[in-house]
């Protein structure tokens, strides 16, 4: 619904990446509106990383937290019981390295 009577507005992908187009541009056109950008890019580039080593060193704890696991087990001469976790909804709220940190100690 548009805040003009009468007039309605059809717009699809093609128009917003048109909108985002021109909003750039006059945006590009700001002091110092590059250097923000690579700043933020950097930032970006800097957080990805620290995300996948975050993921692989998750990723090692919990193998070995499994591996341990299976020995102490094995240790006790009994078998390792699955446990049936039930998923639970994602929310938007949650931090996802936190989320990754919980699924994969479950």
């Amino acid at each position: 619904m548009s805040a003009f009577p009468g007039l309605q507005l059809n717009l699809n992908v093609d128009h917003f990446q048109l909108l985002g187009t021109l909003v750039m541009m006059g945006l590009s056109q700001r002091p110092g509106f590059k250097r923000e950008m690579e700043e933020l890019v950097t930032f970006i580039q800097k957080m990805q990383e620290a995300a996948e080593t975050i993921s692989a060193q998750m990723e090692t704890v919990h193998s070995e937290f499994q591996r341990v696991k299976t020995r102490i087990a094995e240790q006790q001469n009994v078998k390792p019981v699955q446990q049936e976790v039930p998923k639970q909804e994602r929310t938007p709220y949650v931090n996802p390295l936190l989320y990754h940190l919980f699924r994969m100690m479950s």
